[in-house]
Order: C-alpha cells, then structure tokens, then sequence
C-alpha cells in the first residue's frame, strides 16, 4: 500500500493511472489531421472540385473577318482582318473581358455600341479589337 501512495506522490496525480506517452502525443496529432482533411474537403467542393477552377481559361475568340476596312474604337479605319472577337461564356463581365485583351470598358462600348453590359448572355459575340 505504501509503494502505490509513493507511487502516486512521484506522478503527482492522486487516484489516477498514468496513460502512456502516446497517447497524449497521437490524439492531438490525429484530431489536426482530421481538421487539416476536412478543410481541404470543403475548399474543394466549394471550388467546383477541379483545377480549372484556379486557372484562367484562354480567351474564345472568333474567328476574324476578312474584308477591307472598318472602323476602329477611335474612329479611324482598321483592317477586318485585325479585328477580333470574343464569345461570351457564363460569368463574364465586360471588365473581366477587358482585362483578357488588355483594353478598357470604354473601348469594348465603344466598339459594341448595342451591348448592354449588365446583360450579357453567354454565347453573344462582341467585338475586342
């Protein structure tokens, strides 16, 4: 009786067993990955679960007329076959498609003047240069 109460003073914890090393290591170990999983679980599944989702896809464009002349955002001639479009695609803005080739939203309603750019639907052409 006496080793177990020297025993008990020694581990400094009255009344309780010791728990092994590993246990007190692996729980807080197991606990973090569990949370580490799950965090990734949810991030994937609220970015659509593919890669694409974080890359920006090429452009879509159209293929370019070939005729003589037209005329630019500036009002001066460009040749047809300089000009380029653009097929709108589910969640495009003119700013996002402004940023893509490297123009303004100003030009693109300078260029498209019947566009309304709140209201673009997927599969509209417009023009970008």
């Amino acid at each position: 009786m006496k080793e177990q109460t020297d025993e008990r003073i020694e581990r400094g914890e009255p009344g309780r067993p010791r728990q092994p090393w590993g246990a007190r290591i692996l729980a807080p170990l197991a606990f973090f990955a569990a949370a580490t999983a799950l965090v990734l679980v949810v991030n994937r599944a609220l970015d659509g679960g593919s890669e694409a989702a974080t890359t920006t896809p090429p452009p879509a464009t159209v293929a370019t007329e070939t005729s003589a002349t037209g005329t630019g955002a500036d009002g001066e001639n460009v040749p047809r076959r300089e000009r380029q479009f653009h097929r709108i695609r589910p969640g495009d803005t003119l700013e996002a498609v402004a940023n893509r080739y490297e123009t303004t939203v100003d030009d693109l309603l300078r260029l498209n003047p019947n566009i309304e750019p709140n209201n673009l639907s997927p599969g509209q052409r417009i023009r970008v240069r």
